[in-house]
């Protein structure tokens, strides 16, 4: 089983990228399911999930990288008995960590083969978040196999590159990609990659 997890600050565009995943991969035939943690009590992208046709399950009440790691390694198991997914695509909270996510999976769930880490940035709101949530971001940036510097269609071509350039500073490792999610954009570039 391969886990992709999908992290990135709140409003990023994560839940569109996952979208877009997820229709890549069922198109090659792909076995999916979808992990999707809220911090509250109420699940707004599961629901926005389910009505686009996926099948979620959700985590509520916390971050799992902290307070909820034992249930993710629960619902990595349950959804592996269940749906014997090709992929599970794992959507964190905005405020999650990465590194520790690994860390648990590899730890205590021996049935993930692989593990593919995403991190969604926001361009329009990069500087400000960076301002203010640098040890988030770089450490979200940091454990990423690619990077998607997202909602180009709304910043100029200058600011992208200068993006493009400082994430490649944090994480030279990583592939970085700049696309629209909401429009399409460059969204080829991310998803071959992944496949």
């Amino acid at each position: 089983m391969k886990l992709l997890i999908l992290s990135g600050f709140l409003g990023s565009g994560k839940t569109t990228l996952l979208l877009h995943i997820a229709k890549k991969l069922s198109l090659s035939s792909k076995r999916i399911a979808i992990i999707e943690n809220e911090i509250g009590e109420i699940g707004i992208d599961g629901d926005y999930l389910n009505l686009e046709g996926l099948q979620v399950q959700e985590l509520f009440g916390g971050c799992i990288c902290c307070t909820l790691s034992v249930g993710l390694i629960e619902t990595l198991e349950n959804v592996e008995k269940l749906y014997q997914p090709d992929v599970v695509i794992l959507e964190a909270t905005g405020v999650a960590r990465p590194g520790d996510i690994l860390k648990n999976v590899r730890r205590y769930y021996k049935a993930v083969k692989d593990i593919y880490a995403i991190n969604v940035v926001d361009a329009t709101r990069y500087d400000m978040l960076m301002d203010i949530m640098t040890p988030l971001m770089t450490g979200q940036i940091g454990m990423a196999n690619i990077v998607a510097v997202n909602k180009i269609d709304s910043v100029e071509s200058e600011k992208v590159d200068k993006i493009v350039l400082d994430i490649g500073a944090i994480n030279p490792q990583a592939k970085v990609v700049a696309v629209s999610a909401e429009d399409g954009i460059n969204m080829n570039l991310l998803l071959d990659d992944l496949l």
